[in-house]
């Protein structure tokens, strides 16, 4: 059965945009510019909200970094922002991370001549160097079969033979599983934005996602019922949470709210955790794999079951295959090798 998550759950998952310590006593090193508050709120500007907690570390890393020089942070010279980034090499992080920090040091750092010190040739290089030396890899080489999950919750029952906090998490590794999406697209999935059609749920994205980037409109979240098998009909479990949650959801427009009282909006830290607990009922390894993985399980199996991989692209938001054969198109872990093919008996 599924365990039950902590009593001690935050609500909310908030990360309230601080300056961080040490930039009032940078401020002192360019009389010209007033770097402290400014600059750190500006750099939150052009930076996803869910992606802020990611950077972070880094900027904390690279205000301290400069204090020790006794440069300014937010006009460095050149050769700091690179000895910077060699200094997490040496640390042995890879190119993913330093390229997160660079990312965030250049939307913090003043321009020259219109050039960020992202795209700076001699940052551009060393940062070429790097993905030579050390690329990034995917996180797992295989994949799991999304039916041993699709099993468990068809043995669930139906929605309405459920108990709130089992319908709750039901629904939603059915619509990670059946849209594809990112954990932070289901968390802000909201019913002020959603389309209830006979036959699905459509719901729009009114936040910025990681895929948003300018001219770019991510794609909608679509439902699709499955009246084939009503235990795992997303749609008609869609249809009894929101009855059942109408009465106690208050203000919170977010589609998943806690199933205990005060009924708010849940984390992202609740959400995973909901998935990694169905995970684990069903009997999946959950230290090999995450949460996450359940995108690279869904496509996946819908590209074995020869789902075209433009369908695939329609459904995840993603503008070229070779993200997908990239980092989601996996074998599943239990898939027969060659050999075992050849001796399984009929």
């Amino acid at each position: 059965m599924l365990q039950n998550p902590p009593d001690t759950v935050s609500q909310r998952c908030t990360s309230p945009l601080e300056e961080p310590a040490g930039a009032n006593s940078l401020q002192t090193l360019s009389p010209g510019i007033e770097p402290g508050p400014h600059w750190w709120k500006a750099s939150a500007l052009t930076t996803v909200p869910s992606l802020l907690p990611q950077y972070q570390p880094y900027i904390k890393k690279w205000l301290e970094f400069c204090h020790g020089r006794k440069n300014n942070p937010y006009d460095p010279p050149i050769a700091t922002v690179l000895d910077f980034l060699v200094s997490l090499h040496e640390k042995g992080l890879g190119y993913s991370t330093l390229n997160t920090a660079r990312s965030e040091i250049s939307a913090i750092v003043l321009p020259h001549n219109d050039v960020t010190i992202g795209s700076n040739p001699i940052i551009s290089r060393f940062m070429k160097g790097i993905f030579k030396i050390n690329p990034p890899t995917p996180c797992y080489k295989t994949t799991w079969d999304p039916h041993i999950v699709l099993n468990y919750l068809s043995f669930l029952g139906t929605g309405d033979k459920l108990t709130l906090k089992l319908l709750s998490m039901k629904l939603l590794m059915l619509s990670a599983l059946v849209s594809a999406q990112r954990g932070q697209s289901l968390h802000i999935l909201d019913i002020r934005f959603m389309k209830e059609g006979e036959t699905q749920f459509e719901f729009l994205l009114p936040e910025h996602i990681k895929l948003s980037r300018p001219r770019y409109k991510p794609p909608s979240v679509m439902l699709k019922a499955y009246p084939t098998d009503k235990t795992l009909c997303v749609v008609s479990h869609m249809k009894e949470y929101l009855r059942r949650t109408k009465p106690v959801r208050g203000d919170s427009t977010k589609l998943f709210i806690s199933f205990m009282e005060p009924h708010k909006h849940i984390s992202r830290e609740t959400l995973s955790r909901w998935i990694k607990t169905v995970m684990e009922a069903a009997g999946k390894d959950t230290s090999i794999f995450h949460t996450h993985s359940t995108r690279a399980a869904a496509t996946s199996k819908a590209k074995a079951a020869c789902v075209t991989i433009q369908e695939i692209l329609d459904t995840t938001g993603w503008s070229s295959s070779k993200t997908f054969d990239r980092f989601y198109n996996k074998p599943t872990s239990d898939e027969l090798t060659f050999a075992n093919s050849l001796l399984k008996k009929d």
